[in-house]
């Protein structure tokens, strides 16, 4: 937009726009999602009006004052196209797995054994014994459980790029 000043460029960014920035303070138009710095709702009347009752907008420590919430680290902005209310938190960093996710198996196996039966005969049957026959049996057995009854989460996290998260709350008023 050639001739815009930046003063200009400002005043034309929608209320409600979310931007990433490498620095901690942007600005007083542009509110941090930290979930410590509190707000005046004077200052910011029509952000206030449209964002109050969102899940994201929380009170301050006094009824004149608001904060965002924090948006943890590998939180990312996901683009609805309306399918689901714009600020709503969703997914998790971590996934528990259960037998769902596992393909069908079991874990039998038969455990097979011989027993010999030793006779007394023959010159040397009271030395040595002297096999007269075998028995073979097997018997159908399975594995004890492994795991745990409330596994332990697994942690997900790709990489990413880590910047600061920012709305455009419009002009701060006196």
């Amino acid at each position: 937009m050639a001739g815009l000043t930046s003063e200009m460029m400002r005043s034309v960014q929608p209320i409600g726009m979310i931007r990433h920035f490498l620095f901690s303070d942007i600005g007083p138009s542009w509110l941090k999602f930290d979930g410590v710095t509190e707000y005046a709702r004077a200052t910011y009347p029509e952000f206030v009006a449209r964002a109050k009752g969102l899940p994201w907008f929380l009170a301050g420590t006094t009824a004149s004052t608001f904060k965002l919430i924090k948006v943890p680290a590998g939180t990312a902005t996901v683009a609805s196209g309306f399918d689901t209310d714009a600020g709503t938190i969703i997914g998790s960093d971590k996934v528990t797995l259960g037998i769902g996710n596992l393909p069908a198996h079991d874990h039998a196996y038969t455990d097979a054994s011989v027993t010999m039966a030793a006779g007394k005969s023959g010159l040397l049957a009271g030395v040595l014994p002297i096999v007269t026959g075998s028995t073979p049996s097997s018997a159908d057995k399975t594995t004890g459980k492994a795991g745990k009854a409330t596994p332990d989460p697994v942690p997900i996290q790709p990489p990413g790029f880590t910047a600061n998260l920012f709305v455009f709350a419009g002009r701060p008023r006196a």
